[in-house]
């Protein structure tokens, strides 16, 4: 039943630092963290580098809760069924939190309408295999990152 496999063993993955630099396609996600190294028992300053980000994906939970903590590692999840469902419900709650934030007169039957084009949302299934999904638990929650690669600076 497995559908990720673990790519860093992390143990202790404290998020010190995002930096989102947005170009379109070419988005790019830097996680600055202090990560334990078991082998050399002790923890080193690792940056975690997305690039092509496509999604992301944050779920919070209270601060300081360990819940989740236990799976140390970062994984990256192979069910492509998963990853096409967050990618469309991320694209979904863009449209969901506009409505919410604005006074714009939604029509869902209006293909036209501005909030029914996914055009952004094809681009995105049409090149969906070559795209990672990966996914941190932390001592706050989780998050998950849909990107074409990742780099690992130590």
């Amino acid at each position: 039943m497995k559908k990720a496999k673990r790519i860093l063993a992390n143990y202790d993955a404290r998020i010190s630092k995002i930096d989102i630099k947005p170009k379109n396609k070419h988005t790019k996600v830097i996680l600055s963290s202090q990560m334990y190294h078991e082998e050399m028992d002790q923890k080193e300053a690792v940056k975690l580098i997305f690039v092509d980000v496509a999604a992301i994906d944050f779920r919070m939970n209270y601060f300081e809760s360990m819940m989740g903590i236990e799976a140390m590692g970062l994984y990256e999840v192979t069910d492509k069924t998963f990853i096409e469902r967050l990618v469309k419900e991320i694209f979904e709650r863009r449209k969901e939190i506009y409505l919410l934030e604005g006074d714009y007169n939604y029509d869902e039957d209006d293909e036209a309408d501005m909030l029914n084009s996914f055009d952004e949302i094809h681009i995105f299934l049409e090149e969906k295999d070559s795209y990672h999904t990966y996914v941190q638990n932390v001592d706050a929650g989780v998050y998950i990152i849909v990107a074409k690669d990742l780099k690992i600076s130590r």
